[in-house]
């Protein structure tokens, strides 16, 4: 004859605050069921030294019932009242002074009523394995449970589980194996459905595995190829740290399998990973680190920092041997990867000293690498692709670097390596375009002064000075130079003329007044070129005009500025002129 009994908490509270607040999907409840097992049988084990045949056998009736057994200690009925019945006690609490040892998993005690998320009674049929009486639990939603002693029970402990409609999902094969190859993957403890094959089976020692078994387990977990599998093996971490085969967001988190006890916690890395590893999908297990109270994150301690540490270690070490041993691996990385290293190697030292030899620059000899500016007496760099294009081909001729830092994070990546390496690489100021300019002589100003008048005059109405200049290419007819704080103005200009009777042209318009009258910007005019040779020659000064603004126009289009219409309007009219010119002289 059976009797009730009451649980010692409001249960229907509880399983809101299990179902709404604590996990975040029924999912969880084969999670629980799985870690209870595990310790069962863990249990049983610390009982019986010599006992190691423990196993999880999962039947279905698909999408009606589940059956769950473990052969591990199992319960009697002191124990069945004291730890099935009591929310929030567990049974590993006391088998050390009052503490859970570290090989068990649990921790809460309210595991089993995730149940409730996908079914309407919990069914527990349970005999200790050193002998005793068999009995059978019966849990229901409603805050009542009964208890009754039975015959037929093999020793330890199977759930049963009747479907509640809308979770019928749950109860079928391929979800059940998909759940623990999720959750239980790593579990020491072989796991079978259906009395068929066994649902988990890993590597039991990722350092010993070749890098084509990882790979390989890996292609198989994460059904994604990787570039390369780094091995993980310190107090806290065990695993295998997979390089990504594309770029990703340094925000990305997720869609790595962590493991507490090797039982799945989560998929998100933040907790855990340092911030760099978002190019990596991670299997780790660890043992020490303390869960939080839904088993889905870690809590922030001392241990959890040394297991960040530990991982970092790990993995910039693996790297350096990596760069040492296989260059194209590393720069096949750094390839796929660079703008996500560069963002993190700006903050983090460690991710710089051992990517930065590798990142590349785009400079006037092309494409460098960090090593290569290592190696380098005097760099200088400027701030804009366009001042860049402009300058390269004199920097090239010249044999002097430069380095354009118009791209993403590559001026703080330089600024690193001043302080780190104490390199002598500076900004490029419109002073020190001086520097790759040779002055005239004062007898070539004399001769050239007509024709600066005229440019200048002609150039007057875009706020551009004339200079005249020699620097090689020759083949580089004209230089055109413009400062940032210029360069915005140029871009407020011509966001005035496109927005013209707009909501914001006055507004333009109003800033663009308020702005210190001042040349915009310097058009060189390269005295080596026999272009610019040609027209000093010129006494005709509406032809001189004429050229004058179509070099000017043509400068801004080489050097990938944006064209303000009325600057092609001139370049129009400069082209007509000078068809007009050649017919009169016909």
């Amino acid at each position: 004859m059976s009797e009730s009994y009451h649980f010692q908490v409001n249960l229907g509270g509880m399983l809101d605050i299990l179902s709404n607040h604590l996990y975040k999907s029924p999912d969880v409840f084969l999670r629980e069921l799985l870690q209870n097992g595990i310790d069962a049988i863990t249990q049983r084990k610390k009982r019986q030294p010599d006992w190691n045949d423990g196993k999880i056998h999962i039947s279905l009736d698909e999408g009606r019932k589940m059956r769950i057994y473990d052969n591990g200690a199992g319960l009697n009925e002191q124990e069945i009242h004291r730890f099935l019945a009591v929310i929030g006690q567990s049974s590993k609490t006391e088998l050390v002074n009052g503490a859970i040892p570290e090989d068990y998993i649990g921790r809460f005690g309210i595991g089993l009523l995730s149940c409730f998320m996908v079914s309407n009674s919990i069914v527990i049929t349970t005999r200790p394995f050193l002998g005793g009486t068999a009995h059978i639990w019966r849990g229901n939603p409603d805050g009542t449970y009964t208890l009754e002693e039975i015959e037929d029970c093999q020793p330890g402990t199977t759930v049963i589980l009747q479907a509640k409609s809308g979770c019928e999902r749950y109860f079928q094969s391929d979800t059940i194996e998909r759940l623990v190859q999720y959750y239980g993957l790593a579990l020491p403890v072989p796991i079978y459905l259906n009395r068929g094959f066994r649902l988990n089976d890993i590597p039991k020692n990722f350092l010993g595995a070749t890098r084509t078994q990882l790979l390989d387990f890996g292609r198989w977990l994460f059904e994604e190829s990787f570039l390369d599998a780094i091995p993980i093996q310190t107090k806290h971490l065990s695993g295998v740290a997979y390089i990504l085969p594309y770029a990703t967001a340094t925000t990305v988190k997720g869609g790595h399998r962590i493991y507490l006890k090797q039982m799945l916690l989560t998929e998100q890395g933040e907790s855990l990973l340092p911030p760099w590893a978002f190019f990596l999908r991670c299997f780790l297990n660890t043992t020490g680190l303390r869960p939080t109270a839904s088993r889905e994150g870690f809590y922030e301690d001392e241990m959890l920092q040394q297991a960040r540490l530990e991982f970092s270690k790990a993995v910039s070490g693996y790297l350096s041997d990596i760069a040492q041993r296989d260059t194209k691996l590393i720069q096949k990385m750094v390839q796929t990867h660079v703008l996500a290293i560069k963002s993190m190697a700006i903050w983090n030292q460690e991710l710089f000293e051992l990517f930065i030899d590798y990142l590349p620059f785009q400079t006037s000899e092309g494409e460098l690498r960090g090593k290569d500016l290592k190696q380098t007496d005097e760099i200088f760099y400027v701030g804009t692709t366009e001042q860049f294009k402009q300058l390269k081909p004199i920097f090239t001729a010249q044999k002097r670097l430069l380095v354009c830092t118009g791209y993403v994070y590559d001026r703080e990546l330089l600024d690193q390596m001043v302080n780190i390496y104490d390199l002598s690489i500076q900004p490029l100021s419109e002073d020190d375009i001086e520097t790759v300019l040779m002055d005239l002589t004062p007898e070539e100003e004399y001769e050239i002064s007509f024709l600066m008048r005229i440019a200048n005059r002609s150039l007057e109405h875009f706020d551009c000075e004339i200079q005249v200049r020699r620097f090689v290419p020759v083949s580089l007819p004209v230089l055109y130079s413009i400062s940032a704080e210029v360069q915005f103005l140029r871009q407020m200009k011509n966001a005035k003329d496109m927005s013209e009777n707009g909501v914001f042209s006055e507004v333009l318009a109003s800033m663009i007044d308020d702005t210190p009258e001042r040349r915009e910007s310097i058009l060189y005019l390269n005295l080596n070129s026999p272009l610019i040779q040609r027209i000093a020659d010129l006494k005709d000064v509406s032809l001189i005009s004429s050229i004058v603004k179509i070099l000017y126009v043509q400068a801004l289009l080489g050097g990938g500025y944006t064209v303000r219409s009325e600057e092609l309007q001139v370049m129009s009219q400069a082209l007509l002129r000078m068809v007009d010119w050649k017919q009169e002289r016909e």
